[in-house]
């Protein structure tokens, strides 16, 4: 748990502020609710579950929680995130068509997802299928591949790219990704 007492060094004055400010309780740890607070505060609009698991991906210890660290790593990717969004939204409509989310998540490291896969994705997390997607939308999409692509390289130990999984590894993976 961290201390306030430890304070980080000064250039870093910015995001610990941040991170204070954030943690409404002052126990040291961003739950769930104090995220979804501020990133909502900030135009992104998460259910809590969203929220939980941009946590869970960020956090060591599968508390629930982040620590100042795992904060300043969310922020990162966040910011990562928002500048592709931003890049690949040729319209300037502040949406991404299926073509720019798969140009988007090819630039991000996904080239391996194929484009029946990602109209999969698109469709699932588009659910006024508008055929694109908003931002908010765009980084819970980008959260469950990355989610997806932990809990399948978990079973792919030979890195080999193919897996065989019984129904409870697959409920366990399936639940990784939400």
């Amino acid at each position: 748990m961290a201390h306030y007492n430890a304070r980080p060094q000064d250039n870093l004055n910015a995001e610990w502020e941040q991170f204070l400010a954030t943690d409404v309780d002052r126990n040291g740890q961003i739950s769930g609710v104090e995220m979804q607070t501020v990133l909502a505060a900030g135009g992104l609009n998460f259910s809590l579950q969203t929220v939980m698991q941009l946590i869970n991906l960020h956090s060591r210890r599968e508390d629930g929680t982040l620590e100042f660290a795992e904060f300043k790593a969310v922020q990162q990717f966040l910011s990562n995130i928002q500048a592709s969004f931003q890049h690949f939204d040729a319209s300037r409509t502040g949406r991404l068509s299926k073509s720019e989310v798969l140009r988007a998540l090819h630039h991000a490291g996904f080239g391996h997802v194929d484009e029946g896969a990602v109209k999969s994705a698109c469709q699932a997390f588009d659910p006024d299928r508008s055929n694109s997607l908003s931002l908010d939308q765009y980084i819970a999409m980008t959260m469950f591949l990355l989610g997806a692509k932990k809990a399948f390289e978990a079973f792919d130990a030979q890195k080999s790219g193919r897996i065989n999984v019984d129904f409870n590894q697959f409920v366990y993976a399936a639940s990784k990704t939400r």
